[in-house]
């Protein structure tokens, strides 16, 4: 268990209203920006290693958390060779979705041809050690966010291929693993069960800067609340790979149930203080699910 306080939550008593622009907040400062220094209560982190090992499957396991660790070594030696990502991971990626995570559903896949790396040595040194989630919770959300990065007829093709009459379903996945030749013990990811995400606790923001040309996109933010459970798995290795949901949205579902993970970068005070720096890497993921 790692106890330690998350950035970037708003305080329990923040009262929740219309999306805030959360890059106009951070660069006016004040006592009430999320990205502060942490005043919330510390929050435990679980090992969720012993709680998947009682699931009776890894499908059960991930429908029922948004999150899944999978036995899943792979044949990438050099994460910087974008031919070798697009020859050998991305037909893995897709053989763990088609077999493990969605076996015999019918299934429409997009997999960018490269992943985003972090750590020493690559070009994104920093980790996000801020409590987030990247796509909002609407489709509205999931275009406009989209549209900011690859253009508003991007856009709105997803759209129209969401609506079709085939579609029962959408989903973006994140593969994260580590690149490093020994257990991870720096910075490892956690997340947040979105079963314990209360509704109320969801605080509907929008950030500048991060899409080409300053174009606006759409996430959401995490009000604290003490019932929110959060887990981890400890010491991954290069033969492990985490896959959770960054969104998800079911068009029949009513209510929709909030399905995605809430997650962050977090310092275990466990750490060796002789232990590498991470080095790790993502891939998105889109998924349509299709009914037969």
């Amino acid at each position: 268990m790692i106890e330690t306080r998350l950035n970037g939550q708003f305080p329990p008593d923040y009262v929740v209203g219309e999306r805030i622009n959360l890059t106009q907040l951070m660069n006016r400062g004040g006592e009430t920006s999320p990205r502060t220094p942490p005043l919330n209560p510390p929050t435990r982190i679980i090992d969720a290693r012993p709680l998947q090992a009682q699931a009776v499957s890894e499908r059960e396991f991930f429908d029922s958390h948004g999150f899944v660790l999978l036995d899943a070594p792979t044949a990438m030696t050099d994460w910087a060779d974008a031919a070798a990502v697009g020859q050998t991971y991305l037909p893995e990626v897709e053989a763990l979705i088609r077999t493990r995570l969605y076996p015999g559903r019918k299934l429409a896949i997009m997999q960018p041809p490269n992943v985003l790396r972090r750590g020493a040595g690559t070009a994104n040194p920093q980790y996000g050690t801020g409590v987030h989630q990247d796509y909002g919770t609407t489709a509205d959300d999931f275009q406009q966010s989209v549209a900011a990065f690859a253009g508003v007829e991007a856009g709105a093709g997803w759209r129209a291929r969401f609506e079709q009459p085939d579609v029962e379903g959408f989903v973006m996945l994140d593969f994260w693993r580590t690149t490093m030749a020994q257990p991870l013990k720096h910075m490892p990811l956690a997340l947040c069960d979105p079963s314990s995400v209360d509704a109320g606790d969801i605080v509907p923001t929008a950030l500048e800067g991060i899409a080409p040309g300053g174009a606006i996109t759409h996430h959401v933010s995490l009000r604290y609340n003490a019932g929110q459970s959060w887990f981890y798995y400890p010491d991954m290795t290069a033969n492990e790979v985490l896959v959770f949901k960054l969104f998800q949205l079911m068009p029949g579902e009513e209510p929709q149930r909030y399905r995605a993970c809430f997650h962050s970068a977090v310092e275990d005070p466990a750490t060796p203080p002789d232990a590498p720096l991470r080095q790790s890497c993502e891939h998105r993921v889109s998924v349509m699910l299709l009914r037969d």
